[in-house]
């Protein structure tokens, strides 16, 4: 009964560690993809401000709120990632 246990720990230790690498992957792809989204909305957009922080893209400029109603691309800005 205790080598059970003891294997019952094991293989919860395993699940953390793949769960940590899982979340650093994600959170790597994450950050990734945020720069590359960066980079394309600063070429197809001229005049907005781009920042990055970690996966968080942020825009802003003059009148970004009227081109955001006028354009569609700016609604859907994941499409610059394809």
């Amino acid at each position: 009964m205790a080598a059970a246990a003891a294997d019952g720990g094991g293989a919860a230790a395993m699940l953390e560690q793949l769960k940590a690498r899982a979340d650093a992957a994600g959170r790597a792809a994450a950050t990734d993809a945020a720069g590359r989204l960066a980079e394309r909305v600063r070429e197809a957009v001229p005049g907005v401000s781009v920042t990055v922080e970690g996966s968080a893209v942020t825009l802003s400029g003059r009148g970004l709120w009227r081109r955001w109603l006028a354009d569609p691309a700016l609604r859907w800005l994941g499409g610059l990632l394809r």
